[in-house]
């Protein structure tokens, strides 16, 4: 059973990796630093992180020329994409939607139990 041994805290490598460039784009950072912040945690192949790099950061879909770079004294100044921020936004709050159904799921099972009784009691 491959789903126990699963993490599901862990997210996918693609929504570190974003978090990663967009945490450091003030700064600025190399694919060489993104593979050093992702190997650790997830096994991939390296091709896999050059193709993230080459879509979402250097050349992003709908988006006529390279990424804007500008060099600062504290290193780079790099606004990322709309839609790498939208991925990460999309991701916390279906984390948060996730958290907030079990909640609601506990609760409802509460709310059984307590009606039962109560139930159970006036007969």
């Amino acid at each position: 059973m491959k789903f126990l041994n699963q993490n599901y805290q862990k997210e996918p490598w693609q929504i570190a990796a974003a978090r990663y460039c967009i945490n450091n784009a003030e700064r600025g950072f190399t694919k060489k630093g993104l593979e050093e912040y992702i190997r650790p945690s997830y096994s991939l192949n390296e091709r896999h992180i050059e193709q993230f790099y080459d879509e979402e950061i250097y050349k992003p879909v709908g988006r006529e020329h390279t990424r804007s770079f500008v060099k600062t004294e504290e290193g780079g100044l790099w606004i990322p994409p709309l839609d790498l921020v939208s991925k990460i936004t999309d991701h916390d709050e279906l984390q948060e939607v996730r958290k907030n159904a079990k909640n609601a799921f506990w609760l409802s099972i509460v709310a059984i139990i307590i009606s039962s009784i109560t139930l159970v009691v006036t007969i």
